[in-house]
């Protein structure tokens, strides 16, 4: 316990006595979870703009005149056993007429009142999916299904949505990957410094006895205290301008009919993924600056002899 209270207490000093390459680490890991939680933010909102897209381009299905309702309702039931297809929805010709008149000018609207004694619209089924990237087969399955009169839907604007979707998740997890890799580099090289500014000690250490894990658990330290007050900070951070982001840009989401993912449902994922990050970031880049220099161990001693 003794040796333990020890060296987490070296690692803490560690962070002290190096300030000006602990602040500049700090500085440009931060810089790094920002970007990286602007992206997990930006792949958010994308993804639930694209789904409220997605849920508005459904495929209409417009059943025969002389269909009946037990053949409407067979269709029906075997549409919604194609894979994919998130839920149809039956609408009578009457309530289609109904909601047809909804969306008419007076004039219109008491023409048509007046002189159709019926619906002039067929049953219609709305198909709902729940990838766009199977719409296209989708709508082939659909085709095969008798007594459908006719099929609209838009294959080109789903095509569209999904490529979107695909290139949005790769430029996301191609940045994370990045910022990762830089943020190890940079904690390696601050106690790569640290580390050179106590060689000779680290060398009398290992003249002693000591073992590696010993000499090394400082530095492990030192690279997770400065990864965890990056990560605190970041969090902030985010949140602060993701506020000023969502209130300067809500009204562009209107537009959509939707707004931005609340930061309550999303805080709590990124501060998991900016301390993951700083305590991976500080454990793997301290084992790699320490393991390079623990294979000259002792060789500042042999100078001095």
């Amino acid at each position: 316990m003794n040796s333990a209270g020890y060296l987490i207490k070296e690692g803490f000093r560690s962070v002290v006595i190096n300030k000006l390459m602990t602040i500049a680490s700090m500085g440009v890991l931060i810089c790094c979870m920002l970007l990286m939680g602007c992206s997990v933010l930006v792949s958010s909102n994308t993804t639930e703009l694209l789904s409220k897209i997605e849920q508005q381009n459904v495929i209409m299905v417009f059943m025969n005149d002389n269909a009946t309702k037990k053949q409407t309702d067979a269709a029906k039931a075997q549409i919604e056993k194609i894979p994919n297809v998130k839920k149809v929805v039956y609408i009578s010709k009457d309530e289609a007429w109904k909601n047809q008149l909804k969306e008419m000018n007076d004039s219109q609207k008491e023409f048509f009142e007046n002189y159709a004694d019926e619906s002039p619209l067929p049953d219609t089924l709305k198909v709902v999916v729940n990838d766009m990237s199977s719409f296209d087969s989708i709508v082939k399955s659909i085709k095969k299904v008798d007594n459908i009169q006719n099929i609209r839907e838009n294959s080109q604007l789903a095509q569209r949505l999904a490529r979107v979707r695909q290139a949005v998740n790769i430029v996301c997890i191609s940045v994370v990957s990045l910022l990762f890799a830089v943020s190890i580099f940079i904690i390696s090289n601050t106690v790569r410094i640290s580390m050179f500014s106590r060689k000779l000690e680290i060398s009398i250490m290992k003249s002693v006895g000591a073992t590696d894990g010993f000499v090394r658990t400082p530095f492990i330290v030192e690279g997770i205290v400065i990864g965890l007050l990056s990560a605190a900070i970041a969090e902030l951070a985010v949140w602060g301008i993701y506020t000023l982001a969502t209130k300067e840009l809500s009204s562009m989401l209107t537009l959509f009919n939707t707004g931005f993912v609340p930061f309550a449902d999303l805080w709590w994922i990124l501060l998991i993924a900016f301390s993951v990050l700083g305590v991976a970031t500080g454990i793997f880049g301290s084992f790699v600056s320490m393991n390079k220099y623990l294979k000259h161990e002792g060789s500042e001693l042999n100078e001095i002899a």
